[in-house]
Formats: C-alpha cells, structure tokens, sequence
C-alpha cells in the first residue's frame, strides 16, 4: 500500500476523473490538485485541519499538498478529479507561490461549463490504460481550472508548522501502522503530551488514532484479498491486527460487509475508486 503521501499519484503523467459514489477517502495528501464536484447528498471533508460540508452542486478544492479527507454520513454521489500540476504547465507557473483563496465554490449553472467538462473528462479518463487525447483533454482541465479559479480567487501560498506536522504523521504511519502505534508511542515520537497529541489528531484527521490505525490495517488487508488471494487470517496477521475478533469489527466498520462478503463481491477485482486512489473507501461508477 502506498504511503499517506500518495507516491503513486505523483508519478502519473495523466489527469484521472471518475464518479464516486459515498466519497469517503482517508487523509493524504500529493502535488495534484483535487476537485470533487458534489452532484447528489453531502460529503463532510477536513482540509489541513478546517473541516466542512459540501452539498449538491458545490464543488470542494484540496490543493497540491493540501491534507485533505472526505467522509459520507448518509448517501453521496461526486466526481473526482486529480490534475497534475505538471500536465497543466502553464496554469502551473501562473499560481507559482500562489493557491486558491477558498476552498468550496458553489456553482450556480450546472449546465454550463465546469460540470460539463468534468463529465467530458470522465469519459476522457477512462479509456482502458490508454493516453486520453491530449487537446481535448487539456482544453477541459484549463476550463475546469479557470472557473475555479475566477470563482475562488488566488491568495499567496502559506502553509503553517501544522499542515507540515500534519503530514510528518501521515508518513510515520504508512511506515508503522503494522507495528503497535499507540496515542502514547505517537506523542513521544513528535514531542507533545498525550492529551495535546490526541485533540491535534482528532481536529487534522476526523477520527481517534486507533480508529485511523485499524482503517490503514484493513485497506491493505482488502488489497491482499482482492490481489494476492491470501487466506483471511494471512491477511489480517500481515496487515498488524493481533486478533482475528478486532480484524472482522474494523473490518465492518469500515467497509459496511465483512472480509467474507467482500472478498465475494470483489473477488480478484478491487473497485474503481480503489484502483483509482488506493485511499477512498467506496466503490465508484462510470457516469451514464
């Protein structure tokens, strides 16, 4: 599995964009920009540590190097797009030292330009591993960008001690999360009490360090499953969990089935939103 700074991501050439249905990712963070466009239900997200929710027809930028996670309560269907800065060169030197000055923009005409180009890059995107048009492909991701950015603004790019910290953790994790990682073996690790490691967790990342622990256990547990087709106990041990009871519970938590049923429904065939970025949570679907 890779790292919570997504290696894999940053060593894409191409732009990727397809529908998600119950956004739900963990946080992580790259140097492309992340656009999710809501088109039904309400995604909650955290975006180095501000958190918020987004409905129908607002559209949430993390970025580059944004921490960034989202999370489905009830029902959600979005499009995701990741756009590689180095894909898009000119937009790239126009905001050197710059970002976006907000982070949800509403989109009053849905029938006009951003969504429909997001749709035509899905579409785009999903062409069997082969290279998408490179004029069709880049006049959209411009246009996509540009809305963005008339309807958001530019601000200079600041980033605070936290966001850095933030992401000194998400990589500590990714090397450790099979080993015994405890609130106290972390707060030792970067100099800070327990109680003030444990609210500056909760406030960047949504979610007690058990919790996002036993998640980074099950999503490399899921992949083994889905790709290596290890028994259910190889999984669980080789992922860090210490019991089989705890396995099957985070498991559940965090896939709504248990290893079993999933591994029934998925069979050798990890889900779209998987193969696309290993962090989302949910299956995804090709727009109609």
């Amino acid at each position: 599995m890779e790292g919570y700074y997504e290696h894999n991501r940053d060593t894409e050439t191409f732009p990727s964009c397809w529908v998600s249905e119950n956004n739900t990712c963990l946080p992580h963070f790259h140097s492309s920009v992340e656009i999710t466009y809501v088109l039904g239900g309400t995604i909650d997200f955290i975006l180095n540590g501000r958190g918020g929710t987004a409905c129908a027809g607002q559209v949430v930028v993390a970025p580059s190097y944004t921490v960034h996670c989202f999370t489905t309560q009830g029902t959600s269907r979005s499009i995701v797009l990741l756009a590689p800065l180095d894909y898009v060169p000119s937009f790239r030197r126009h905001t050197a030292h710059r970002t976006f000055a907000g982070s949800v923009w509403d989109d009053t005409d849905p029938q006009h330009e951003l969504l429909h180009c997001m749709r035509r890059l899905c579409t785009l995107c999903s062409m069997d591993g082969r290279e998408p048009p490179e004029l069709l492909t880049k006049g959209c991701l411009y246009t996509v960008l540009g809305v963005l950015e008339e309807g958001l603004g530019l601000k200079p790019g600041e980033e605070g001690a936290d966001a850095f910290l933030a992401r000194d953790i998400l990589q500590y994790l990714d090397r450790h999360y099979r080993f015994n990682v405890t609130l106290e073996t972390l707060a030792e690790q970067f100099g800070y009490s327990k109680s003030r490691f444990s609210h500056l967790f909760h406030d960047y990342f949504g979610c007690g360090i058990p919790e996002y622990v036993n998640t980074l256990r099950c999503r490399r547990a899921a992949l083994q499953l889905t790709q290596e087709s290890v028994s259910l106990t190889t999984a669980a041990m080789n992922a860090g969990f210490e019991s089989m009871r705890t396995f099957y519970r985070s498991f559940k938590r965090v896939f709504g089935v248990s290893p079993s049923e999933y591994l029934k429904k998925n069979g050798s065939r990890p889900s779209r939103d998987m193969l696309h970025n290993p962090f989302y949570l949910s299956g995804g679907t090709l727009l109609p």
